[in-house]
């Protein structure tokens, strides 16, 4: 072989250059027969300095390896020869498939005279009207006969129905219907070359071309699939209604909308929310013949085109599937949901302890997504999304009444995504969710970082982060009773008090060796007794008016704000008065390993609080479990 790449070949004016696919463009020498040989997304140009290419044959050596498309003229394929016409100054010869293209010849017929095209890859036709853009099309009489002089792409094809979209220099997006058999079938985001022709017509109110002709293979795709992705119109049903919106042959999509009226000649109804938080109901009819629910009372996502028929929009579904409501747990923390909502958590989920509620007899599991950072989105329909640094949110999964998947999850060290489902409770403060299917466990390796999920309870700083509801805390603190409650208390280095939470469920008479003023060890759920509030710092982000989606879609929308988390506010100063402490467990002095008489110990093994064990002390709070030569079994605990 002998790669091609960088080549120029000039023969008798026509120039020939190469790019490369998958695999370089190069020649092929098998014992003495020569091929040119181009890979998927490689190409052959070939090109004229004056004057202009009218026509080129292609022969090739095996028609089984032979899958060229041109960028721009007339090109077909019959067996082992392809032929192209037209009149530019160069054209390009594009390889798409899993095979190759092996060619034996080209052959190029060149002309002294002008290129009759624009170098687009079509010949103007005089008697029709040079049409270039979607936008205009409306504009044109009933009757007009034209011929399209540039490049669209496609939204979404079935039948006699081609969905053609547009992004203008302004990067706004048109969209247009050609109706009718245009002889051709693509896939969505293929480029259409220029030139076809049609007939402008309304139909009941519907701009549409009709008699489609000259269309050609498509042998370029949109490179990003940004831009034929449905428009988000959740929350904005009332807009696809709007005829001042002029939604009509745009692809949308609805999320969470209910269906109804559905009769045998394919007519429906779909109801969602409106800008005014109002339901909306938008007529729907089966015209692409796809699978129509049986289930009326679940939600569904729909995706479809919007139409008109008789002057009043509707809409011809495309996909529609049972929607099950999906959420990242830090927007169970940052938004809130309603008190009885069916949860199903996008996250691997990392088990931290489970833990008996002797007050309550609740059996549950506290667990964390363990992110770091956030993707926020909630602009994602205006093209606006950014990262952002972000404490693990925890939750409590409630399996009361159900022991056996209560401790099959318990042994679990990660839940995979979406199968965490159930109804949440509390959500503004403690969310709890009371699982009502059971969990799958992820197959991956032991989290490394412990420490990221329990956060140490005293410090240089006292808190910092700011403990969230549900977090699982621990470490060295001093128990002080006062006004009937008792408190975990940290002091400064000048002895005055940094941090004093309050305990929500201990007393002294729980533990006879715990003493007013005692150095203790504690291990807790961190609970917030109020929903925090929107900060009043006027630096503070704040959440944007509600707008629907603009047919923009190649400009980046300018920067939206956002408003501030529940989650506790770390510079708040009264952050730690909302927090109050669930003990699990407390200790007077730890007793240190190595008070204990060697002769007299067995084993020794320290368990983390994720129920992790080891021959060494882990970083943070271990239970440790010392046995002894007699069989008896002494738990403690220490942190390292």
């Amino acid at each position: 072989a002998v790669n091609t790449t960088g080549s120029k070949i000039t023969v008798d004016g026509v120039t020939l250059t190469t790019t490369d696919g998958g695999t370089s463009t190069r020649v092929w020498n098998s014992q003495g027969t020569f091929t040119l040989r181009v890979y998927d997304g490689g190409s052959v140009k070939l090109a004229v300095a004056s004057g202009s290419i009218t026509g080129i044959t292609v022969n090739a050596y095996s028609d089984t390896n032979f899958s060229l498309k041109a960028d721009k003229g007339t090109y077909t394929v019959n067996e082992k020869t392809g032929t192209w016409t037209g009149s530019v100054s160069n054209v390009s010869l594009v390889h798409s498939g899993s095979k190759n293209s092996q060619i034996s010849s080209i052959v190029v017929t060149t002309s002294e005279d002008a290129p009759t095209g624009d170098g687009s890859g079509f010949t103007p036709d005089p008697t029709k009207y040079q049409l270039d853009s979607l936008a205009y099309m409306a504009d044109l009489d009933d009757g007009t006969e034209f011929q399209f002089t540039t490049e669209a792409f496609v939204n979404y094809q079935s039948g006699g129905y081609l969905y053609l979209q547009q992004i203008d220099e302004d990067g706004y997006a048109w969209a247009g219907l050609v109706y009718g058999n245009c002889c051709k079938e693509y896939k969505i985001g293929d480029i259409i070359p220029a030139g076809w022709t049609a007939k402008k017509t309304t139909y009941k109110g519907l701009v549409e071309a009709t008699t489609p002709a000259g269309f050609e293979n498509s042998i370029k795709t949109v490179s990003d699939p940004y831009y034929y992705e449905a428009f988000d119109m959740t929350g904005y049903l009332d807009d696809i209604l709007d005829a001042d919106q002029a939604w009509e042959n745009f692809k949308v999509i609805a999320v969470g909308v209910k269906l109804s009226a559905i009769d045998d000649s394919g007519n429906f109804t779909m109801t969602g929310e409106g800008s005014d938080g109002t339901d909306v109901d938008v007529p729907g009819f089966n015209k692409f013949k796809i699978d129509y629910p049986t289930d009326l009372d679940a939600d569904y996502t729909v995706e479809a085109m919007v139409t008109i028929y008789n002057n009043n929009y509707q809409i011809f579904p495309i996909n529609i599937e049972k929607y099950e409501y999906t959420t990242k747990l830090w927007k169970v923390t940052y938004y809130g949901e309603e008190d009885g909502t069916q949860l199903t958590l996008n996250d691997s989920l990392y088990v931290a302890t489970p833990i008996e509620d002797l007050v309550s007899g609740k059996k549950l599991i506290y667990v964390t997504d363990n992110v770091e950072s956030i993707l926020y989105d909630e602009y994602a329909a205006w093209g606006y999304t950014w990262y952002e640094d972000w404490y693990p949110d925890w939750i409590a999964l409630d399996f009361t009444g159900n022991d056996e998947l209560y401790n099959k999850v318990s042994q679990m060290t990660v839940i995979a995504p979406n199968t965490v489902k159930g109804v949440i409770t509390g959500s503004l403060t403690d969310p709890v969710l009371a699982v009502n299917s059971e969990p799958e466990e992820l197959a991956v390796e032991d989290p490394e970082d412990i420490k990221t999920y329990i956060y140490e309870l005293g410090g240089e700083n006292g808190f910092y982060p700011a403990p969230a509801e549900n977090l699982i805390l621990m470490g060295a603190t001093y128990h002080v009773a006062s006004d009937g409650k008792c408190y975990a208390q940290h002091l400064a280095d000048d002895n005055s008090v940094a941090v004093e939470l309050v305990f929500d469920n201990y007393a002294p008479a729980l533990k006879s060796d715990i003493n007013e003023g005692d150095e203790i060890t504690v291990f807790a759920v961190a609970k917030l007794l109020e929903p925090w509030e929107v900060s009043d710092d006027t630096s503070a982000p704040k959440k944007a008016a509600k707008q629907a989606p603009s047919k923009s879609k190649a400009k980046v929308a300018p920067a939206m704000s956002k408003k501030v988390a529940f989650k506790a506010d770390p510079y708040a100063e009264n952050y730690t008065d909302n927090i109050k402490l669930y003990v699990l467990d407390i200790e007077a002095t730890p007793t240190a390993v190595e008070d204990i008489t060697a002769k007299t110990v067995a084993s020794v093994e320290y368990v983390n609080a994720l129920g992790q064990t080891s021959k060494v002390a882990h970083d943070g709070f271990n239970v440790v479990k010392t046995t002894y030569t007699d069989g008896t079994v002494k738990t403690s605990k220490v942190i390292k």
